[in-house]
Order: structure tokens, then sequence, then C-alpha cells
């Protein structure tokens, strides 16, 4: 890959099939990205994939990069940043991350993180049932413990002289919100294919990312709607690489995370908490809302 920054968007699944992960791959040159390829890749492919990429390039990943701070503590006593859960996750298997999940979950509910706060489309990962959050949360931080050993970086996680790709948590759903196209309905329902087509037709114009070659890939997005997910998050990873203002950052003080019933705690740092917990790095609002059909 000669020329430009290196762009991947990332629909993860953590199904035990492993064969429903979409990978989209790009260069941004100038503005304008010009998509490679969107395909399936298991799990094992990503993570090589991903290690291999230049410290210039950004992963936009759809996955949940860590567990809500009570969870945590319960989890990892003391553990005071995303790597020591990676890390943990790496040495146990899912059965044993779903037990001690359903045992917290028993008596303490589905907290969300405090970044999650802020988005309305966000379910808690440690939610079960439609969405299964639960293996997809565990197997991504399986696989990030890998990466950040390669040497990638994870914000808001301090580079501490990494020089690897930068992985963002991503969600295509909150990315399509903040640009004013369908969030809702375009998976599943009568109304899929059209939604799905609407948000094709909109995408470069109202994300401001100009597309070169998205036409190309039209068909695969409208019949597969991982892959449409996968080519948004790249869209978002676009912006990410533009002006990271465009994004919600978490802030080195209490924050406001009111927006779905948080109450923020003076004495907490938000920083402090996202590089615990994960933090979701989505755009902020960018266009009108769509009008949504059916």
């Amino acid at each position: 890959m000669t020329g430009g920054i290196p762009i991947l968007g990332v629909d993860f699944s953590g199904a035990k099939a492993d064969k429903n992960t979409w990978v989209t791959q790009g260069v941004l040159n100038g503005g304008v990205l010009t998509l490679e390829y969107c395909e399936p890749l298991s799990r094992a492919g990503l993570a090589g994939l991903l290690a291999s990429l230049p410290g210039t390039a950004v992963a936009a990943l759809d996955f949940p990069f860590s567990v809500p701070k009570e969870f945590a503590e319960r989890w990892l006593p003391g553990a005071g940043e995303m790597p020591e859960l990676w890390e943990a996750a790496a040495a146990m298997d899912f059965e044993e991350f779903m037990s001690l999940r359903d045992g917290f979950v028993a008596g303490h509910g589905e907290p969300l993180r405090r970044g999650d706060l802020y988005f309305p489309e966000c379910y808690s990962c440690l939610h079960k049932t439609n969405p299964n959050m639960v293996p997809m949360t565990f197997r991504g931080m399986q696989m990030l413990d890998g990466l950040w050993r390669a040497g990638c970086r994870a914000p808001p996680l301090p580079g501490r002289g990494r020089t690897g790709p930068v992985l963002l948590e991503s969600m295509p759903g909150a990315a399509l919100r903040a640009f004013g196209l369908p969030f809702k309905g375009y998976k599943k329902g009568q109304q899929s294919f059209l939604l799905r087509r609407q948000i094709l037709d909109g995408l470069d114009i109202r994300s401001g990312v100009t597309i070169a070659n998205l036409v190309q890939f039209n068909d695969c997005c409208i019949g597969n709607d991982d892959c449409l997910d996968s080519v948004v998050a790249a869209v978002a990873a676009c912006l990410w690489v533009r002006d990271q203002g465009l994004f919600r950052l978490p802030q080195d003080g209490p924050g406001d995370a009111t927006q779905r019933g948080g109450t923020p705690n003076p004495d907490e740092n938000e920083l402090a908490t996202a590089r615990l917990e994960g933090w979701l790095y989505a755009p902020v609002f960018l266009g009108p809302p769509a009008r949504m059909s059916g």
C-alpha cells in the first residue's frame, strides 16, 4: 500500500462460528477515501492484518474495548487501565467469563460504561439477549491483548512511545445518527434494503468524506448489513484523521454524562474511567436528522 493513510473499518463478530466479521480496507489520500476491498475475515486474520499495518493507519472497530467499572472491580480488583483486563481475558475461556458476567448481573444488573451514557444507541456490553454483546466484548478484548503487545495504540490510553496503528472503538449506528442518516431498521425488516440504499446515497455527502469508488461496493452493502457497517466504520476512521474535535472525547475532569440519567460525580475523572472502561469514539452531530421510512 503506497501513499495515503491506510484506513480500516471493522464490523466485528464474537460468534463461535467466526464467520461474520467484515473488514473494509481503503486509503485516504487528499481527503478522498478509495476503498480497496470489503470482505469477511476470521478474527485471527483480522488480528494479523491489524498488527501488520503501519503506524499511520487508523482502524475503527465495532466492539466494546472493555467493561463497566463496577464489573471490572469485581473481575480484577485494583485494575487501573484496559490492558490489565485484556491480559486477564486472554488467560481465560469464554465460559468462565460468562459465568462471571452472570453472577455479577444477577446482583447488579447491566450497567452502562460512562461513555455509553452519551449515546442512546448503546447497550451495556454485558447485555446478553438481542443483541448478545458479551461474546464480542470478550473476544474483542482477547484480540486487543495481543495487538497492544504488538505496539498498537488505543485511545484514550496514553501512547507511551507506541508506534503502531491507532485502534478506535466505534459504532456504525452512532456514526449514522451523527450523519443524519437512517440508523435504525436498516439491518432487518421490510424497509431494510430501502434504508441501506438511503445510507449509501447519502454517506459521502452527510459525512463529508468523499468515497471515490463507493458505487463498486453498493451491491455488497445493500445485500449485507455487516458489509455496510464496516464501510461506515471506515468513514468514521477517516473523520478521526481529519479532525479529532469532531468526536466526543473523555474529559480530564467530571464530564457531563447526564443524557441517559447519569449523574456526574465531581470527584471522578472521566478520562481515568475511560482508560479502564474504554470509550466509544463516535462523531458528534454533523447533519440534519434523516426522515425515517416505515
